[in-house]
């Protein structure tokens, strides 16, 4: 899917993630690591400690989410395939999918990249039936965002806040 973000600026697309974006991931991960490099001191620990996280993340992801969709945000930049610039996981099941992984390059927030990406899941959700839910960190600047969006909260736990957006009660909204 492609779309103009801002007429004269971005073009943004999803496209499934391939092998060769795993460098690219790591990255995207690493980069919201950051604020432990300063409390580690040492180059070499905190590497090593993201990997091993970056590795841990995954497995997880492989086995509470097998069949999620996985697909890099690309901003176009007249190189084919365009730039990655984020990631977007979600798994689909008949009546719930499930935003499981929305990141962005801190270079690249606060352009609407997210906000599209949601937008997109909430549009293929509502055309398929299904709800659309994720989870959030209380303190993210996101949760901001999905509640503009019209999801709400449907619980909190120590791990964050879960979030809900039901199609069919927007509907009833507008």
């Amino acid at each position: 899917m492609v779309v103009i973000l801002d007429p004269g600026m971005a073009v943004c697309r999803l496209r499934p993630a391939e092998a060769t974006d795993e460098e690219f991931l790591f990255r995207l991960f690493a980069e919201s690591k950051e604020e432990m490099r300063g409390l580690l001191g040492d180059e070499t620990l905190w590497r090593s400690l993201v990997a091993m996280q970056y590795r841990g993340r995954n497995h997880s992801y492989g086995t509470e989410f097998p069949g999620a969709e996985d697909a890099i945000l690309c901003v176009e930049n007249g190189v084919e395939g365009g730039m990655p610039v984020g990631r977007l996981l979600v798994d689909r099941k008949p009546d719930c999918w499930r935003i499981v992984d929305l990141a962005v390059l801190a270079a690249h927030c606060g352009k609407g990249l997210g906000r599209w990406a949601v937008e997109n899941c909430q549009q293929r959700s509502r055309a398929a039936g299904a709800k659309l839910t994720l989870q959030v960190r209380p303190e993210n600047r996101a949760r901001q965002l999905y509640e503009r969006l019209g999801f709400c909260v449907s619980g909190e736990y120590e791990s964050g806040v879960e979030m809900v957006w039901d199609p069919a009660a927007a509907d009833r909204a507008e």
